[in-house]
């Protein structure tokens, strides 16, 4: 399993080296980051699945994982999830990673963020002084379908991505 954390760390609970305590420390990994890591990996073992980062907003934890790698954390009729949901005592999704950060990627991204609710489109908005951001444009009968409220998909987009993002209904 590929994860931001090293192999000798998946496998222990409580302590993490020298190297993955500095990313901890740095910004670069989060406490959810490494618990998540570890849960999966007492779930999948050593299987080929790569774990990018998880994010939380609310009452929900979005699990991002690498390209094809969906079916696999989500488990047979869902055992992996419903594990994860028990332990973590929240509501888990799992969406796939991107790669760049265009807007088919931003928009891949919120689609399997905001199913079963669908994406017209992505803009990028240019602010004065010369900021960006990602306005998320989605149809407004298709409000009620979002999973969660839109602040927290907002919230959990922004983490994602790094950058700030708005959903607007069209």
């Amino acid at each position: 399993m590929k994860a931001p954390i090293c192999e000798v760390c998946l496998k222990t609970d409580d302590i993490l080296c020298p190297a993955d305590e500095k990313k901890l420390q740095d910004g670069i990994i989060t406490e959810l980051d490494v618990k998540v890591a570890r849960l999966l990996y007492k779930l999948l073992g050593d299987v080929d699945v790569e774990f990018k980062k998880a994010v939380e907003a609310g009452d929900l934890i979005v699990i991002v994982v690498g390209k094809g790698d969906v079916p696999v954390v989500i488990g047979k009729g869902g055992k992996n999830i419903k594990a994860l949901v028990k332990e973590l005592g929240k509501r888990v999704r799992v969406i796939e990673g991107i790669g760049a950060e265009t807007t088919e990627d931003i928009k891949k991204l919120a689609t399997d963020l905001f199913y079963p609710a669908s994406v017209f489109g992505v803009n990028v908005v240019y602010k004065p002084g010369g900021e960006t951001y990602y306005k998320i444009l989605v149809f407004g009968r298709e409000r009620k379908k979002l999973p969660e409220k839109p602040e927290i998909l907002e919230s959990v987009l922004s983490q994602i991505i790094g950058k700030e993002v708005a959903i607007s209904f069209v």
